[in-house]
Order: C-alpha cells, then sequence, then structure tokens
C-alpha cells in the first residue's frame, strides 16, 4: 500500500470516529451470523437504566445470541440491543407523530467514546418524497406511518455530513402497541472508499404499553458487514447511536461508560 493511500485510510477511520486497527476488509461470505433464538430480557423499571447489549461476530458477546426474528436478514456481524422502559402519557399516536418526526434527529446528542464527550449527532434531517427525487417535504405523518409504506428520509452524520438515504416502514401497530423498521437505502461512501453497503444496516424498534403513562422499548441494531476500522470500535459507535435514539424519543441520557 503506497503512502498516501495509507494516509487516506487513516484520515477515514478518524473522521468516522474509529481508530485504524487489525480489520480492514470486507467479512468472509462464509461468516456466520451472531443471531441466534434467545428472548429478550425483562423491561427494567423506568427508574433504571436501560439495559444494552452487543453481540459481535468473534469479539463481545453479552449472553445468548438474540432472536433476529424482527430483522429482514440474519447474516449479521454485529448486534446491539437496548431494552428499557420510559414515561410518556401519550397514547400510540402521539407515538408515532414523535417517529414520524424525523426532522427533531437533529436534536440527538450521544455520547463519543473517542472524544469522551456528548456531542450532536445528526448535521440534517429531513423527509423526503422519494428515493429517486429527494425533494424535502413535512415529517411523516401517524396516517402515512399505518400505510405500511417504506417511508424516504436523508440525514447526514456529524462526522461525515454526506445526506444518506433510509427508509422507514412501520410493520405492526395496534392501540398498545408498534414495530417500527429502518434500513439504509444506499451505500454510505468517504472518499469513494466504501463503509456500509446499501441495505446492510437495519434497526427494529418495538414499543408496548406496560401500563398507565409506561412504555416498554426494544431495539435491535444489526450491521452486515463492518470494514475500515477494529470491530470493537464498531460495536461502540453503534451502542452510542442506539442509546442515542432511545434517548431522542424518552427525553433522558443514557450513560454508556459502564457499557464500555
Amino acid at each position: 500500500m503506497t503512502c498516501s493511500r495509507r494516509l487516506l485510510l487513516h484520515r477515514l477511520a478518524a473522521l468516522a470516529g474509529w481508530a485504524c486497527g487489525s480489520r480492514a476488509a470486507l467479512a468472509a461470505p462464509d461468516a456466520v451470523s451472531v443471531c441466534g433464538s434467545a428472548p429478550p430480557p425483562a423491561y427494567p423499571s423506568v427508574d433504571k437504566p436501560a439495559v444494552v447489549q452487543s453481540w459481535l461476530q468473534g469479539g463481545q458477546r453479552d449472553g445468548p445470541a438474540p432472536d433476529c426474528g424482527a430483522l429482514r436478514g440474519r447474516d449479521f456481524e454485529l448486534l446491539v440491543r437496548l431494552t428499557a422502559s420510559f414515561a410518556a402519557p401519550d397514547g400510540i399516536d402521539a407515538m408515532l407523530t414523535r417517529l414520524g418526526a424525523v426532522s427533531t434527529l437533529k436534536t440527538a446528542s450521544y455520547w463519543s467514546f473517542t472524544d469522551h464527550k456528548r456531542l450532536m449527532l445528526f448535521q440534517e434531517a429531513y423527509a423526503v418524497d422519494s428515493l429517486s427525487g429527494r425533494r424535502a417535504r413535512a415529517d411523516f405523518t401517524p396516517a402515512e406511518l399505518r400505510s405500511g409504506a417504506e417511508l424516504v428520509f436523508v440525514h447526514s452524520d456529524n462526522r461525515s455530513g454526506n445526506l444518506s438515504p433510509y427508509g422507514l416502514r412501520l410493520t405492526q401497530h395496534s392501540a398498545d402497541s408498534l414495530t417500527l423498521q429502518v434500513e439504509n437505502l444506499a451505500d454510505i461512501r468517504m472518499y469513494g472508499l466504501l463503509l456500509v453497503g446499501a441495505r446492510e444496516s437495519e434497526w427494529s424498534v418495538q414499543i408496548e404499553r406496560l401500563g398507565p403513562g409506561r412504555w416498554g422499548y426494544r431495539s435491535l441494531w444489526a450491521q452486515r458487514h463492518l470494514r475500515l476500522g477494529r470491530v470493537a470500535q464498531h460495536r461502540l459507535s453503534h451502542l452510542s447511536r442506539c442509546a442515542a435514539m432511545f434517548d431522542l424519543l424518552a427525553g433522558r441520557q443514557t450513560e454508556l461508560e459502564l457499557y464500555r
């Protein structure tokens, strides 16, 4: 590898929040998935911290491999699961309104393990009319979510600044529960190098009413291939993003250092 290309890779890894390390190649095609069949833990009480777990191929495994039935695929190298509960007097329509308000992603903060402080996660975020047109539009309404269609939004994170399209789909809903799925719809690249292939990142969120003013929350974030950096740093990055999404909905801040 030439000196200039080595420097480019190092800069790319730094911008992505990853330390350059031993793993920089694509996953082997016969890689074993970290999915299993173990059920999720019970919801902690509202005043208790979220239960954050991760499963990393060839690395960290927080208990038996989890059931990936809520995801479209099963061939993943990294899973992060967050289980929590939170207080909210709202009904399911208000929950759908909050989840459809993708423009509020710009207010999400996360714990940066790289910088050792909280930072804003996204530079920009908004709904668009379609994947091909990508014209900005208003946030998604509960009625649009209930249609079951894959709705498209774009966001740029605080590292790259590049807008990337994502699909959001409500796959199940009732008066007391919902299941939401999010996938990246296009390759994510930096300096021409592939970070995440199209639909290689999946995120499933399940919310259910546990009682008056109390909701249970479970999310499962899955990454099919890990590229350009140490796998341990990929794990920490995904931990932070999972917690940031829960914190935005629940109006709190999850302390993540204990999960390192």
